[in-house]
């Protein structure tokens, strides 16, 4: 299954990039702001899935380098960073969509709220479990090469 399911996925980035391309030109046609926004953003979000579908059809067909250990750190600090704004965003949100009386207007926030949330789990989880999981650190490198080795680092045992 790993060459076709790396067909699928680039065809289905292909799908994504020519919707993401539609949704633009439909997008910049339009002299409604409100309108014109929506589309453009879900544009972006068919081209951020096709991306994804890229970088799975990498995933599942080439070996992946190690995260150092500061790139870790990196990620860990900005995603922290992210998730606590997010936090505020979501107060802020929250508020805003009990004050709101259009309809209109409570629809997309509530589509922000939506976001939002996801992107908090999303990223909690990157931060928590796959960035982690990825990253090669000095005790994982030692295990690698002296853990299983008979002599554990000394000459003939």
């Amino acid at each position: 299954m790993g060459q076709e399911l790396v067909t699928r996925l680039l065809a289905y980035s292909k799908i994504e990039e020519e919707h993401a391309r539609k949704l633009v030109e439909l997008g910049e046609s339009l002299n409604h702001p409100v309108l014109r926004t929506i589309f453009l953003s879900i544009a972006r979000d068919s081209e951020k899935h096709g991306m994804i579908y890229k970088a799975l059809s990498e995933l599942v067909s080439n070996p992946q380098p190690f995260i150092t250990e500061k790139e870790f750190e990196n990620i860990r600090k900005v995603i922290s960073n992210h998730i606590e704004t997010e936090a505020k965003m979501l107060k802020v949100v929250d508020e805003l969509l009990d004050e709101a009386e259009d309809s209109r207007v409570k629809l997309l926030l509530a589509a922000i709220r939506d976001d939002e949330v996801k992107h908090h789990a999303l990223l909690a989880s990157i931060r928590d479990k796959l960035a982690s999981l990825e990253t090669l650190t000095e005790q994982k490198l030692w295990d690698m090469v002296w853990k299983e080795s008979p002599w554990h680092g000394t000459p003939g045992g």
